[in-house]
């Protein structure tokens, strides 16, 4: 029966006496250790080995059998927090090393605690009334009669400054909970360190979550120089060449490695198995065959417990923990692939199972009381700084295993899909409002699971629905460099048609959205045979506005194929069948496809009042995308037109927006006439250096795309070479390799170099004549004397007296800078004054 726990208080007397025991006890025993020369074995519990004089203190701790590796900034924390709290619990899920990272920590601060460090380990215990007779026997307490368990505990702790280590906890954690609360409040010099998958959730307690070792960005290459670097390789390859001391690291099998690490979600326990089983199969294939790690992770240390000796058997112990509704919210969990928010959880989680005592209902607002036990228990990682929750991988394959066991899969898919459908669908408005990155990040996040869904849809002939949620999703895979995958999805909707006939209000769209996809990636003939299909069923069907935008693909089409003026005839017939049914957006893309041909045909006098229109009708309808193409390709017909300074503005405004919205493919045309505006700078060679570096993101960009576009390998490379002729080879070089390595924030910094207004310097300041400071009358004394006139003529004509004209005389020459006549005379003719 479990102990009760007694109030906090003094020790009784019964107490003290058995104290007094003890001590007499550890007294003897000590003597007989230094007698028998056995100070390393205490009661049966081998010491850790310990070959410095320092650690003279008693412990049970085991030696190291292997290396440690890693955990640096874990080890300072927990050493840290011993120090400052009384108790600190270690959680997370199985396999991580919580139990081998605990006794790392205790050995460290062997020093600090007088009476040693003992670990208690608690996984063999299968009833919760063992854990306090098990603190008991590993501390070596005498039984008495007078005394419970408890009272003969706290007797022997209440005057110890030690460190006691509790090892696996979750499968008692009740009973834990309770006795550690008791321990704290009555023994005073106590300090406890817990690990466990959940915490104990009493006061006092700082929980550390272990995480999984460190692993290099999948996004990213492997950078030799930093291998060893990541904790979960240097795991790897120390155990694999302890199995095998043959195996070495090289350039055929590194990335093999990486993949197997992070497969197994850098787990210490799931590396340790696949590295030896590695050696008897090879790194390459057994990278290949992790979807059956269950399978073949089985072989750990014979002599650890049935449930720590193998990958499953690890996992399935902490399932088996589970009260049933946990149980069926995580094998449902593990239909998400990557992560996902709450709501889709409870939308997706919700529903019937099949439990002990016959059908059960979880509601979906009992997932927000599930949810968050699951990530106590360290079986769902959540990150409070995304709000986002994920299954480590190795534990949504378990999950999945499950959910077929009890045959829920499919009935979990097609909730599954159904939740990502309605989120595609709902976000195709904001594509064309004025914050479509919201909806575009939102993709970003869920890319993953919407492409489960769709390949659900798929596989199960779900035609229809799978063209839809592809329908809601092509516009994201063509301006965000996924036109390769885009293309692949539609292309296998495509070919369920056959059997399962789309309807013939989405056959028409899935065809012009693969013809988009494929001439974006140069591949005209086949975007013209979906080209001419769709505007074909289009044409059968009546759809007007379905028709206005195939012409206007087929347009782009051939502008992509530098053939101008058949893009300007497509554009003009789509824009008057836009202009029949008043489709805004349709009349303003077909203005900015005949504006675009018109300008690359040096026709800018004639593009840029259509171009200002266009523009104009995305402000109204609020459109930062398309605004961002059209003020992008109206900076360069200004800047072919020679107004510099309107231009730049404009570029500078749609490379910001197109970078914030992420819009890549339409960022090319800005990174043309960034080069180009460049190339043309009044400041030089400066500005032909920068037109390199734009050049080279430009080539980044296309070469993200695939093939080979004839802009590219016409005008484009004609403005390369022209710009390396104005630099140099090598300056060209290094300049066209700085912008290839640019980011998207060093692209925001060269465009703000690019656009920057030019500075206007000054002219001289004109001298202002000196006969503007003349008087009317004094001007025309001087004209008069400049014909010839004496003074007394002069006075005649102007009928006044000579003496008057003498006195303007004189105020002339000390205003004009003379000091006779003759000079005021020649005065007057230099300036035509007379």
């Amino acid at each position: 029966m479990r102990q009760e726990m007694p109030e906090k208080g003094r020790i009784s007397g019964t107490s003290q006496v058995y104290l007094l025991q003890i001590r007499e006890r550890d007294t003897r025993f000590q003597h007989d250790l230094r007698e028998d020369g056995h100070e390393n074995d205490v009661g049966g519990i081998p010491y850790l080995d310990m070959t410095s004089e320092r650690f003279t203190h008693k412990h049970n701790l085991p030696a190291s059998v292997s290396s440690f590796i890693g955990r640096e900034q874990e080890l300072r924390e927990i050493r840290s927090g011993l120090h400052e709290h009384r108790l600190m619990t270690l959680t997370g899920t199985r396999g991580t090393g919580k139990t081998r990272l605990a006794l790392q920590a205790a050995a460290a601060e062997l020093d600090h605690f007088s009476d040693g460090a003992w670990l208690i380990d608690l996984a063999p215990l299968t009833a919760s009334e063992l854990v306090l007779e098990t603190i008991c026997k590993v501390l070596s307490l005498p039984e008495t009669p007078d005394l419970v368990p408890i009272e003969q505990l706290v007797a022997y702790l209440s005057v110890r400054h030690l460190l006691l280590v509790l090892d696996n906890c979750e499968h008692v954690i009740e009973e834990c909970a309770r006795i550690v609360a008791s321990l704290l409040t009555r023994c005073p010099r106590l300090t406890l360190l817990a690990t466990s998958r959940e915490p104990l959730l009493i006061n006092g307690e700082v929980v550390l979550r272990v995480p999984a070792l460190s692993l290099p960005e999948q996004s990213r290459p492997l950078d030799w120089a930093r291998f060893l670097h990541y904790d979960a390789l240097h795991l790897f390859m120390e155990r694999a060449h302890a199995a095998d001391p043959s195996f070495r690291l090289t350039d055929g099998n590194a990335e093999a490695v990486a993949e197997i690490c992070r497969h197994l979600d850098g787990l210490p326990l799931a590396l340790e198995l696949a590295a030896v089983r590695a050696c008897g199969m090879g790194v390459a294939e057994l990278s290949k065959r992790l979807d059956q790690r269950f399978h073949l992770l089985t072989k750990g240390d014979r002599t650890a417990l049935p449930r720590q000796q193998t990958l499953y058997a690890m996992i399935d112990w902490s399932y088996r923990l589970l009260p049933e509704p946990e149980q069926a919210v995580l094998r449902r969990l593990g239909i998400f692939v990557g992560a996902f928010k709450l709501e889709a959880a409870e939308s997706v989680c919700a529903g019937a199972y099949l439990g002990q005592n016959g059908r059960e209902r979880i509601m979906p607002e009992m997932i927000l009381h599930h949810l968050p036990q699951l990530v106590n228990k360290s079986l769902v990682q959540f990150n409070q700084e995304t709000g986002r929750y994920r299954l480590l991988e190795t534990i949504r394959l378990f999950s999945l295993e499950r959910l077929a066991e009890v045959g829920e899969t499919q009935s979990l898919s097609r909730q599954h899909f159904a939740w990502y459908l309605q989120l595609a669908e709902r976000g195709v408005p904001s594509l064309s409002g004025s914050k479509p990155e919201a909806w575009v990040a939102q993709v970003e996040q869920e890319h993953d699971n919407l492409r489960a869904a769709l390949d659900w849809a798929i596989e199960t002939e779900r035609s229809e629905e799978a063209a839809r949620c592809a329908l809601a999703l092509w516009r994201f895979w063509h301006t965000h460099t996924y036109q390769r995958e885009g293309l692949r999805w539609l292309e296998r909707i495509l070919m369920l048609d056959g059997d399962i006939p789309l309807s013939m209000a989405l056959r028409p769209q899935l065809l012009n959205a693969l013809g988009v996809l494929s001439h974006t990636l140069w591949q005209f003939d086949r975007a013209a045979f979906y080209h001419a299909e769709a505007l074909r069923m289009f044409r059968e069907r009546g759809d007007r506005e379905g028709q206005a935008q195939a012409l206007f693909d087929i347009g782009w089409q051939q502008f992509e194929e530098m053939k101008l003026e058949q893009a300007r005839a497509y554009a003009t017939e789509s824009l008057a069948l836009a202009q029949e049914v008043g489709d805004q957006p349709a009349i303003a893309r077909a203005l900015l496809l005949g504006a675009l041909a018109a300008t690359e045909a040096d026709q800018v006098d004639e593009a840029i009042p259509a171009l200002e229109e266009s523009l104009a009708i995305w402000q109204i309808l609020g459109d930062t995308s398309n605004m961002a193409k059209a003020m992008g390709i109206l900076a360069h017909a200004e800047e072919k037109r020679g107004n510099h300074e309107r231009a730049k503005p404009l570029l500078a405004q749609a490379v910001r927006l197109q970078v914030q919205l992420g819009d890549f493919i339409d960022l090319i045309g800005p990174l043309v006439a960034l080069g180009f505006m460049a190339m043309h700078a009044q400041v030089q060679p400066e500005g032909a250096r920068s037109a390199a570096q734009a050049f080279g993101v430009m080539t980044t960009w296309i070469a993200k795309i695939g093939g080979k576009s004839p802009w590219a390998e016409g005008p484009h490379q004609q403005a390369i070479e022209q710009v390396t002729t104005m630099l140099g080879a090598d300056t060209f070089a290094q300049a066209f390799e700085i912008g290839k390595q640019m980011t998207l924030a060093d692209l925001i910094r060269l465009t703000e170099q690019i656009t920057a207004p030019a500075v206007i310097l000054p002219s001289p300041p004109h001298p202002i004549p000196a006969h503007t400071t003349l008087t009317a009358r004094e001007l025309e004394v001087l004209r008069l004397v400049a014909t010839g006139l004496t003074n007394a003529q002069v006075a005649q004509h102007l009928s006044v007296t000579p003496r008057t004209v003498n006195a303007h005389l004189t105020a002339i020459y000390s205003k004009l800078g003379v000091s006779t006549r003759s000079g005021a005379m020649r005065y007057a003719l230099d300036h035509q004054l007379s």
